[in-house]
């Protein structure tokens, strides 16, 4: 473990391509625990800063043509158009996170989060472009992109530009801030995001193709673990100075909506299965979620009720959004 998180750490981009899918998120697993200050990741970011235009997907391209069958295609055009939608949304919902930020040290890690979010939103952009065959437009990009996502995403997507409205309207807003960064940081980058980085590098591990996806969504993992570990600081803090409240009310507002994302009954037994699993694992990581925020055991427990039960509805309603393995 302590080789394994070492490479995860210090590897170039080229390496960190190389790190199987176990390796890749025990890494990104293990930054969560290790509850770095906002000093400690900014040092991270420093070292382990990349470029989108050092990837090259004229490979990629040539790989998607020629060498994928069609529902191969399908599942990665879904977790590439999710990622694009998500990636220019916290890109856009950063700024009054930085306006409302409480504290100069968390102000001067938040702004390396922004330029991450630019980097993600680049490349996925490019990957759009270059290997979807997608129009060259970044607008145009979302738009197409949002059109293709689940309900479930949409609602999830939704709640979060209202909270950061909100936050806009009332910056000096401390628990506001605090209910700003419970959803995003922790709904969406720690369950959501994570979740699907997790499932779109396994399904690049099975396909021994595409490697400009590979090294800039492994890339993308290394930096979301970042993101998380300042969010779980921030809420710890916010907690401990008496806004509990905030958090746990995002909390249970939150992750019952992220807990259905991908959960359905499909159409075969094929699908059935792949939802019961995304389920589970989403479970999973909701659960390992509320236990870094070092949450009150009864309170996590009603919360991973909800969540069981939103799922639950979610497998047998025949409206529910999914198509893809999440």
């Amino acid at each position: 473990m302590r080789w394994t998180t070492l490479l995860f750490d210090e590897a170039d981009l080229d390496e960190l391509s190389l790190l199987d899918a176990d390796a890749l998120l025990g890494g990104a697993g293990d930054t969560l625990e290790r509850r770095f200050d906002p000093r400690d990741l900014y040092r991270r970011w420093e070292r382990q800063h990349w470029l989108a235009s050092d990837i090259d997907l004229e490979r990629d391209r040539r790989h998607w043509d020629t060498l994928l069958n069609a529902g191969t295609r399908d599942r990665l055009t879904y977790f590439i158009k999710s990622f694009l939608v998500g990636e220019y949304t916290g890109l856009d919902l950063m700024s009054p996170i930085l306006a409302a930020c409480p504290d100069e040290e968390y102000l001067v890690y938040l702004g390396t989060q922004a330029a991450d979010e630019s980097r993600h939103t680049v490349f996925v952009s490019q990957v759009a472009e270059e290997v979807l065959g997608m129009d060259a437009s970044l607008r145009g990009q979302v738009i197409a992109s949002w059109s293709a996502l689940t309900p479930a995403h949409k609602a999830v997507h939704s709640l979060e530009n209202a909270l950061l409205r909100d936050l806009a309207d009332s910056p000096h807003d401390y628990a506001q801030w605090l209910r700003a960064v419970t959803f995003f940081h922790l709904v969406t980058e720690g369950v959501l995001a994570l979740h699907g980085q997790r499932g779109l590098v396994r399904s690049l591990q099975r396909v021994p193709l595409l490697p400009g996806l590979r090294a800039g969504f492994t890339a993308m993992t290394r930096d979301e673990s970042r993101h998380v570990s300042f969010g779980l600081h921030a809420l710890r803090r916010g907690a401990r100075e008496g806004f509990s409240e905030a958090v746990h009310d995002m909390i249970e507002t939150g992750m019952p909506l992220a807990a259905v994302v991908g959960v359905g009954p499909g159409t075969g037994p094929g699908q059935a299965e792949a939802a019961a699993r995304s389920a589970n694992d989403l479970l999973a990581t909701i659960a390992v979620r509320l236990r870094q925020l070092d949450l009150p055991r009864d309170f996590a427990e009603h919360v991973l009720g909800r969540c069981r039960t939103a799922q639950d509805a979610a497998l047998r309603s025949p409206t529910a959004a999914t198509t893809q393995d999440r």
